[in-house]
């Protein structure tokens, strides 16, 4: 078998892992450490990741990959304006985990490919950061935890509130008793997206390798309203709002009710908004997450309509306790409320983040602290990261059961044990997926 096909499959990556055995930062020149980064198109989410990362001591940007000839230029041009230093320009990733001397994957391309990046990355010895959703359905997040444990893998995800300094300390005043015992979280998001209109099915572009882009994903023919954003709103290769924008601050309610894994999960959702499109997902959705111990999270998505969202907030999240609540803002700030709703406390880092609407850029300059704890982890050979498979794991699958239920029309009933469906539970035929042949994913 030829060396090039034998790498097709996670499988030939896990075999080869023995051989890669990379510096991991401290032991190479100066402690530096060389990431690579996959998805790097202009206006996304990778684009400005790229640029973070360029900025941060002992950091280089040593390769870009993306499957998008353009994207990988204009990403090149970036590095050696802001390093002087040209990365290395890859579109297969496969080959960038042939490469020794890179210590970690930055991963922003679709989320499709989410999963298999990682787990490639964690077999060939390399430490990962994901965007989020870390998985495309809950299986594969099953499988990213195994992996990490298996290969005592750097494992981090791209929920930055993790790495606000308010957020964690607000949220350990909350489990010191700040609010009382927190039983509910309701969480938000609103925005105005317009309809993505009919695609038509043409040859793929000549900058495009659209096999590489469909990657782990099972054939489908090209369609021209699919790249580079839209196919968020595709079930085959997308997760919806609910993947897309709920993690953020579903984590964060889960995160300060000290909830991991829920035992009812009930969900609605339509495309309400628009008709006529080749918009699958949902463009309106309510979902609830039922915990052991009277604990209760809601999540409400509107992606056509960002008229009047709660607390006139595009995004958010207030938790609820006996003695007062907690809202946490998309800008980096905090509130507290007394029993009668008179605002008592703010916490503010004068630190402002982004727009949460912005595709780009929704959480600011939290990039640099979340990264910099990735880096910092790759350094010091430091598995507890901020947010490690497993973590990533419990949250993201909250907004995979969401989905579910609203596509089946079921409740998800799971064991809060194990994270695992209860027996007879709706929801088996979507814990997992077909992949294309030779794309299987294999701990």
């Amino acid at each position: 078998m030829k060396r090039r096909e034998f790498l097709k499959s996670a499988v030939g990556a896990a075999a080869l892992s023995a051989n890669f055995g990379p510096a991991y930062g401290q032991n190479a020149p100066s402690g530096r450490v060389r990431v690579a980064v996959m998805g790097c198109h202009a206006k996304g989410r990778g684009f400005t990741l790229l640029k973070t990362l360029a900025g941060l001591p002992g950091v280089e940007v040593a390769t870009v990959c993306d499957v998008d000839s353009r994207a990988m230029d204009a990403a090149s041009a970036e590095i050696l304006k802001r390093t002087e230093k040209a990365p290395k320009k890859e579109k297969d990733l496969r080959r960038v985990l042939e490469d020794k001397e890179i210590d970690g994957v930055l991963c922003a391309a679709p989320d499709h490919w989410h999963a298999p990046a990682a787990l490639m990355t964690m077999q060939a010895g390399k430490s990962i950061y994901v965007e989020k959703p870390c998985s495309y359905n809950p299986g594969e997040g099953e499988m990213l935890v195994d992996a990490a444990a298996k290969y005592k893998a750097i494992f981090q995800m791209g929920n930055q509130r993790r790495s606000s300094d308010v957020f964690q300390s607000v949220v350990k005043e909350i489990h010191g008793g700040l609010i009382g015992t927190p039983r509910f979280a309701r969480c938000w998001y609103a925005s105005m997206r317009p309809p993505i209109g009919k695609g038509n099915t043409v040859a793929a572009p000549e900058w495009l390798d659209w096999d590489l882009w469909q990657g782990p994903a099972p054939r489908r023919q090209y369609l021209d309203n699919v790249v580079h954003y839209n196919w968020h709103w595709f079930y085959h290769w997308g997760t919806g709002e609910c993947g897309n924008n709920a993690p953020h601050f579903v984590d964060v309610a889960r995160w300060a009710l000290k909830a991991v894994f829920p035992n009812r999960v009930t969900s609605a959702g339509g495309r309400l908004f628009h008709e006529g499109d080749d918009w699958q997902w949902f463009d309106t959705q309510s979902a609830t997450f039922e915990f052991p111990n009277r604990v209760l999270i809601t999540w409400e998505g509107l992606s056509s309509v960002k008229a009047r969202p709660y607390e006139n907030l595009s995004t958010g999240c207030m938790i609820y306790g006996l003695d007062g609540a907690v809202l946490f803002r998309p800008n980096d700030t905090c509130a507290l409320f007394d029993k009668n709703g008179k605002e008592v406390r703010e916490w503010n880092a004068k630190n402002l983040a982004g727009d949460a609407t912005d595709r780009a850029n929704p959480t600011g300059n939290l990039d640099a602290a979340h990264l910099g704890d990735w880096a910092r982890c790759i350094r010091e050979k430091d598995v507890k990261t901020r947010t490690p498979a497993d973590e990533s794991h419990a949250s993201i699958l909250l907004t995979h059961l969401a989905n579910i239920a609203a596509r089946t029309g079921e409740t998800v009933k799971l064991d809060p044990a194990t994270g695992r469906l209860a027996k007879g539970s709706a929801g088996a035929e979507l814990w997992q997926r077909e992949y294309a042949k030779g794309w299987e994913m294999k701990v």
